[in-house]
């Protein structure tokens, strides 16, 4: 009970780094109790987290791609050299190549850890963050690229991906379809990624919106995209069995939404 009382109330790692000048989001990312702050509504670290730049790299690191191994058979030992000396420094994640830990491996770990942790963040139930992501429609344009991808997508980055946009079209219904309609080709760049669970999963959360508040109408927009026709498409022996196996699970899991729906 002493410790309770009388000025002995412990500081979180997260306030002493956020009283730091040139603390960085990287450092931030890579402390255990970030996430249980922001549950706590640590009013420092959301508005550090609401800041446009940080909003932004936050939404890259959900769909970071996988670094890829830099081939050393390219050029030979002056070449290399003389390429370190013409360009700046390569950093990953934040921090310079030469001090990534063990190199490529610790890069990846790094790019999976923030990758996480950035997804935890954008969908937590910080209503102030959520509001902060929809006055930046850009940022959000940006992040809905992710689709344009070309098949496979990373499975994890497509999680990540899902998980985010579940919880704003949960909380901003009505902003979140305005502005997925109105991406070009949206439809499209989902539908190609038939073979993604998780990507038919947020098509099949974005239709269970029209019993949501704010979520009429959806349904006969997506019917005017054609997402029947497309769907049945892939059912055709020139797609892979896979691919005809995904279509045809959507199409059944549309039904059963269909069926259990009000008239």
């Amino acid at each position: 009970m002493f410790w309770r009382f009388g000025g002995y109330a412990q500081v979180s790692t997260i306030d002493t780094l956020l009283e730091k000048q040139d603390v960085t989001l990287e450092e931030l990312l890579s402390e255990g109790d970030l996430i249980q702050e922001l549950k706590s509504h640590n009013t420092k670290l959301i508005e550090y987290l609401r800041e446009d730049s940080i909003l932004e790299k936050l939404l890259e690191y959900v769909v970071a791609t996988k670094l890829e191994p830099i081939a050393t058979d390219d050029y030979d030992v002056d070449e290399k050299k003389d390429k370190e000396k013409a360009e700046p420094e390569e950093r990953v994640f934040g921090r310079p190549l030469s001090e990534s830990g063990e190199g490529e491996d610790q890069a990846e770990k790094d790019r999976n850890r923030y990758a996480y942790v950035a997804a935890e963040i954008l969908s937590s139930d910080s209503w102030s963050l959520t509001a902060a992501l929809l006055e930046n429609e850009s940022l959000l344009r940006k992040f809905w690229k992710f689709l344009e991808r070309p098949v496979p997508l990373d499975p994890l980055q497509a999680g990540y991906f899902t998980k985010v946009n579940e919880a704003l079209f949960d909380k901003k219904t009505e902003e979140m379809l305005e502005l997925f309609k109105s991406i070009p080709d949206v439809i499209k760049n989902m539908m190609k990624h038939v073979d993604s669970p998780m990507i038919m999963d947020l098509l099949l959360k974005i239709i269970s919106l029209e019993k949501a508040e704010g979520g009429a109408g959806i349904a006969d927009w997506l019917h005017s995209q054609d997402v029947i026709p497309i769907l049945l498409s892939y059912l055709g022996p020139e797609h892979a069995w896979s691919t005809q196996t995904s279509a045809g699970d959507f199409l059944k899991a549309i039904i059963t939404i269909s069926a259990n729906a009000s008239q």
